[in-house]
């Protein structure tokens, strides 16, 4: 073969090589690009994965302070409510003994006021009988002037 000939087909094979290169270099930089994709989106899932359990825990922990804020609220509320029930138990239980008390007052002066009865209408009997009394006590001072006076 002649020189010129083996340089073209040297030549010409380089080409063809290079061609045949340049496709198995792009074939295993495309399979790197896409295993650096992959990797990356991967990584990209993890960092959601952790954005969102962060976000979960974050939540969480609103809700479980919002709930704690609510029932220590509502603790104070019952705590306030189980003071003012026991104010007015307390407060019931005085008024029922008042009552007690005037009910007692009440009879003991229903009592007072019979016997004061019972006493006006036994000073009316004796008053009746002391001027009854008086009025004989009259007839006979009565008699006896007529009998002291000197008959004529």
């Amino acid at each position: 073969m002649d020189t010129g000939v083996l340089i073209a087909v040297v030549t010409s094979a380089g080409v063809v090589g290079a061609g045949a290169t340049g496709t198995i270099v792009a074939h295993i930089l495309g399979r790197r690009l896409r295993a650096a994709q992959i990797k990356q989106t991967e990584a990209q899932a993890e960092q959601l994965k952790v954005q969102t359990a962060l976000v979960r825990q974050d939540i969480y922990q609103q809700l479980t302070d919002d709930l704690r804020n609510e029932l220590a609220r509502v603790k104070a509320d019952l705590d306030t409510t189980r003071e003012s029930l026991r104010i007015t138990s307390a407060e019931e239980e005085r008024l029922r003994t008042r009552v007690l008390e005037l009910e007692s007052r009440v009879a003991e002066l229903a009592s007072v006021r019979e016997e004061r009865d019972r006493l006006r209408i036994d000073l009316a009997a004796r008053d009746a009988t002391i001027q009854e009394l008086q009025r004989q006590v009259g007839d006979l001072k009565v008699q006896l002037a007529l009998t002291n006076s000197p008959t004529t």
